[in-house]
């Protein structure tokens, strides 16, 4: 388990590393690369999985890592998807790539985490795992594509309109992008943070009903209820809607880490 966690550990970076050195040198051999690196390591990543399940790992209902896992691998084969016949698409590994290596690198992370006990198990816990997992994996994504967006917006504004330009999609067609993928993450994330509250709720009707954490989850949520509402309402977009959707995603990412180094371990 160990060297198979290493081995896909080492492709998703010689992936993230080849779609970077595209990124900065535009070498078609190094994004055609990059992504067969990052297919390879999705296959062994799928491997990985398979080989925790049959542990009786569950990765909707054990503990934090294995979902983490599940997002990571889900994250490469959306960017594979995303960019699948889409030359001017490619460069998007350059952004999304190390998300789904830090997710996999997260999921290794297994310090002082416990696998939730039987005795905090419920209906409600898988549904709020696969919830929070397919909204995350969404927004990863639109992450990735807010921040290329930010990076294309710079040099146009200040009028760089090299090579790294020609690279990089152009405005309307990134903006676009994140906002569908936002659109398709949001949903699950509100199920995500609606079932999380009320399992909590259920696990010690004493306790508070959200923690620092969850707190910290429902501004993630709000903002990303913002950026979209605003789009919908006012025609938000452009510039302000990719630092929302990129701040979005580090708010979730911090409930992540919240989860990661609590001690209970729980979901």
């Amino acid at each position: 388990m160990a060297a198979l966690f290493t081995l896909t550990a080492a492709l998703y970076v010689a992936a993230a590393a080849l779609y970077l050195d595209f990124l900065g040198r535009g070498r078609e051999r190094s994004a055609g690369a990059g992504a067969a690196l990052l297919g390879l390591g999705a296959a062994l990543h799928f491997a990985f999985l398979l080989a925790e399940g049959l542990r009786g790992a569950s990765p909707v209902g054990a503990d934090i890592q294995q979902a983490l896992s599940v997002a990571s691998w889900l994250v490469a084969l959306g960017l594979l998807a995303t960019t699948r016949g889409k030359p001017r698409l490619r460069v998007l590994g350059a952004f999304v790539t190390p998300v789904t290596l830090l997710l996999f690198l997260g999921a290794g992370f297994r310090r002082g985490v416990a696998v939730v006990g039987e005795e905090m198990r419920s209906a409600l816990l898988p549904v709020h795992v696969a919830a929070n997992v397919l909204g995350l994996v969404a927004f990863a994504l639109a992450f990735g594509v807010a921040v290329a967006y930010l990076v294309q917006e710079r040099q146009l504004r200040r009028k760089q309109l090299g090579a790294l330009f020609q690279r990089l999609p152009p405005l309307d067609v990134l903006d676009a992008l994140s906002f569908r993928l936002v659109a398709t993450g949001f949903p699950m994330f509100t199920l995500g943070v609606v079932t999380g509250t009320v399992w909590a709720v259920q696990r010690d009707p004493s306790a508070p009903a959200i923690d620092a954490t969850q707190t910290v989850g429902l501004l993630a949520w709000a903002t990303f209820a913002m950026v979209l509402l605003l789009r919908v309402v006012v025609g938000f977009r452009g510039r302000r809607a990719a630092f929302g959707t990129a701040l979005g995603f580090l708010g979730a990412c911090a409930v992540l880490v919240g989860y990661v180094v609590r001690k209970d371990g729980g979901s």
